[in-house]
């Protein structure tokens, strides 16, 4: 309720205001809690729409951004997404040029996580954008929403770990600044996740807890969402009649307020409760409602599942829809060719406007992705500069440190031939450790001075190495194999560096620890997807008791910093196996 005074007040005062009230009027928008911004978005669409332009003609590029901003919003909810996208490109834009991170790292997060369901790839590309330029500037503000979005793409990819990971991230973010309208949106997406792992007791009070919150709050928005959260719940646990109970609950916020998303959402589930529950009639009527709040045009899987339905539907009432329609037939044939020509004319003239306004949003979007090419290109040019610069520094300076303190060694040690054994032991491990420094150093180098490099060089790389383990490890039977198709692939600086220190921490703890007598290296390609195995006959451990140190936790964030998994298996007395995987979709 107080909420709502607030707008009602804000609303008067966007009514009766100079140019210079409106400014602060913006700002009171922007600040707007999400709930009041969800259930008043057609009253502020036309008044952002009016003080962007105003902003414009007076140069506040930033007032200008923070209008479209709440527009893309606005349109989101009503579910017009050409105009969310739109006016979310069109903020982006003057945040960058006002170089104003918070508020661009916040965008491309949402933006992100509105295009996710239409465009996953560009979605998770948006959003992974913002994630790194809040992490970079230390924003806590944007990462609230971009973990618990990221959270949710994970979900939907099956990669239930990593949602959790982010879902319990944002929820700590949000506790540490008492975010109380924000809370419950990370409590319901950790019990999504418990819904998935069936704890279904878990869930639920995840979901109570959330529900409460929203109470206090008078969020209308939440509360629907929250009724809904228990509708997937009683469903996913079979208790159909709950679960109706509370889809019924949740619609009838949504349709009160205008929630198109919740609409849609519940409907869809009320049809499959009721299909489940063999009650086809309102299987169909609420499948059909959320058909109407679509923001698409009926696809194939629409129309067969409103077919499926109607034929379910028809085997109870079919003599009697047969009379009904031939009577309507006789009665409005010359109705429906009017309305046919109506329709056709409708649907022309809508596909040209559909047409050019695609065209327009294409244009703007090509425009956009042009400019970051641009600057990507730049960026990398001035860090391969820099990387030169470092790898000559390095090899110029440290590396004729090395083979300094080496040459020194060995004239101690020819020097002194009288020298007592154990000290003649440590020049000489100083010597070798110093050798592999260099060994180290150069490879380091290697990486540094390419932009990319095939895979074929690698494995010259992981050759080498596995030579040098062959002469510390003599008893060992060492096998590589890599396929031809393999090794044409293409891969960037990091991502070599990555997968190298990774298979050479892999190969070192093996030949350490495993105790085996064979040892090898499986590198093969399955459809898009880089598959390295290392695995061994030696002792194994127990995955459940095992102390996982510093080795085995860098090889895994290594992996996952440039976008692959790692697994690891291993049986008491039957060995081990480290598998890598990769997509390589853009390695070609």
């Amino acid at each position: 309720m107080k909420n709502k005074w607030i707008f009602i007040f804000l609303f008067i005062l966007w009514k009766n205001s100079t140019f210079s009230q409106s400014v602060v009027f913006i700002d009171s928008i922007y600040n707007l809690p999400f709930a009041t911004k969800q259930k008043e978005k057609n009253t502020l669409i036309p008044i952002l729409l009016q003080n962007a332009k105003k902003c414009k003609e007076k140069n506040l590029n930033l007032r200008e951004a923070l209008c479209y901003s709440d527009l893309s919003w606005c349109y989101y909810f009503n579910g017009n997404f050409d105009e969310n996208i739109k006016y979310s490109l069109q903020a982006i834009k003057l945040f960058e040029k006002l170089k104003h991170t918070e508020f661009l790292a916040r965008e491309y997060g949402e933006l992100g996580f509105r295009m996710s369901k239409r465009n996953p790839k560009k979605g998770l590309y948006y959003m992974q954008k913002g994630m790194q330029i809040s992490e970079k500037n230390k924003h806590t503000q944007p990462l609230l929403s971009i973990y618990n979005n990221y959270g949710t793409l994970k979900k939907n990819e099956k990669q239930i770990d990593s949602a959790l990971l982010y879902f319990k991230k944002c929820l700590q973010l949000k506790q540490q600044i008492k975010d109380k309208a924000g809370i419950p949106y990370s409590l319901n997406n950790i019990a999504e996740i418990k819904i998935e792992q069936n704890k279904f007791e878990e869930a639920k009070e995840l979901i109570h807890q959330a529900f409460n919150l929203r109470l206090e709050l008078d969020d209308y928005y939440g509360i629907s969402d929250s009724y809904a959260y228990f509708g997937d719940l009683y469903q996913a646990e079979g208790k159909y009649e709950l679960a109706i109970k509370n889809f019924k609950s949740s619609v009838a916020i949504a349709n009160k307020y205008g929630f198109n998303n919740l609409q849609r959402h519940g409907y869809l589930m009320l049809s499959q409760c009721f299909e489940k529950l063999n009650n086809s009639t309102e299987a169909l009527e609420n499948y059909k409602k959320h058909i109407q709040f679509k923001d698409s045009i009926l696809n194939k899987e629409s129309n067969d599942k409103i077919a499926e339905l109607e034929v379910k539907f028809e085997t109870k009432e079919k003599e009697k829809l047969l009379l009904e329609k031939e009577v309507e037939v006789q009665q409005s044939r010359m109705k429906l060719i009017v309305s046919f020509g109506l329709i056709g004319m409708t649907i022309v003239v809508g596909y040209f406007v559909y047409r050019q306004q695609k065209l327009k949003l294409k244009q703007q979007e090509q425009e956009f992705e042009l400019k970051n090419a641009i600057s990507e290109i730049e960026t990398q040019n001035k860090l391969h500069e820099q990387r030169l610069t470092i790898s000559r520094d390095l090899h110029d300076n440290i590396g004729a440190q090395l083979t300094f303190i080496i040459s020194s060694v060995d004239n101690l040690k020819f020097g002194f031939p009288g020298m007592e054994q154990k000290i003649q032991n440590k020049l000489n491990a100083i010597s070798d450790f110093t050798k592999m420094t260099i060994i180290e150093l150069r490879d380091t180098i290697w990486a540094m001075n390419a932009n990319e490099f095939r895979f074929d060089d690698l494995s010259a790389r992981i050759f080498n190495f596995i030579e040098k383990a062959k002469s510390a490890k003599s008893e060992i039977q060492y096998k590589i194999t890599i396929d031809e198709q393999v090794k044409q692939l293409k891969f960037s600086s990091l991502e070599g560096v990555n997968l190298y220190r990774t298979l050479q921490e892999a190969i070192n703890n093996a030949i350490k620890y495993s105790e085996c007598t064979e040892l090898n290296v499986q590198v093969t390609r399955q459809d898009s997807i880089l598959k390295i195995q290392i695995f061994d006959n030696g002792i194994g451990f127990d995955i459940e008791t095992i102390d996982f140190g510093n080795g085995l936790y860098n090889m895994k964030k290594r992996i996952e910093d440039i976008g692959g998994e790692i697994q690891i298996d291993s049986l008491v007395h039957k060995g081990t196996c480290i598998s890598i995987y990769l997509k390589t979709t853009n390695h070609d």
